[in-house]
């Protein structure tokens, strides 16, 4: 594959900007979706360590997406927020799990948005800052709903994404991948 060093000459050259990984992550994040499968047949307190793994390259992979890195304090603080909806997950009865994942949701973009609005920023940086770090954190805490889910479920998925991640770094034909 060609691979644009800049965005913007991609975008000139009539590419798309986005730049393939390569095999090197695909492999990565198919070895991380076998672990949470494994893991989660196991049992949940077997999931927790695949699944804190995922929350913290989940929180620090969208500000990295989005060209904010090293973006450390709102890293932490969306991996703070996923250690918090684990927390609450278990805490609860499994019923619960789900509301206890949109309740900490909930908490934590009020907290974000409070700390965003006392940056001394730029009012533009600001808002780029604040949807980073609430997406970040959002998709962060939602991981926490493999703890909720039922074990035979997130086995299933996470193998199927395992499955469709490595399937779709081959080099294959673009019709096929």
């Amino acid at each position: 594959t060609v691979r644009a060093v800049d965005p913007a000459q991609a975008r000139a050259e009539g590419r798309s900007p986005i730049i393939d990984p390569g095999p090197q992550p695909a492999i990565l994040t198919a070895a991380l979706g076998l672990l949470l499968a494994g893991a989660a047949a196991v049992g949940e307190l077997a999931l927790l360590g695949p699944l804190i793994v995922l929350q913290a390259l989940t929180a620090a992979g969208w500000f990295r997406l989005n060209g904010m890195w090293p973006a450390r304090q709102g890293i932490a603080l969306a991996f703070l927020g996923a250690l918090v909806a684990d927390a609450a997950v278990l805490a609860v009865d499994d019923t619960y799990g789900p509301g206890a994942i949109i309740g900490t949701l909930g908490a934590w973009v009020l907290l974000t948005l409070v700390l965003q609005l006392r940056s001394h920023a730029d009012p533009d940086e600001r808002m780029y800052g604040l949807m980073a770090s609430v997406a970040s954190a959002a998709l962060a805490i939602a991981c926490a709903g493999y703890l909720a889910a039922d074990s035979s479920a997130v086995s299933v998925g996470a193998a199927a994404v395992a499955v469709a991640v490595f399937t779709r770094a081959l080099p294959l034909p673009t019709p096929v991948s």
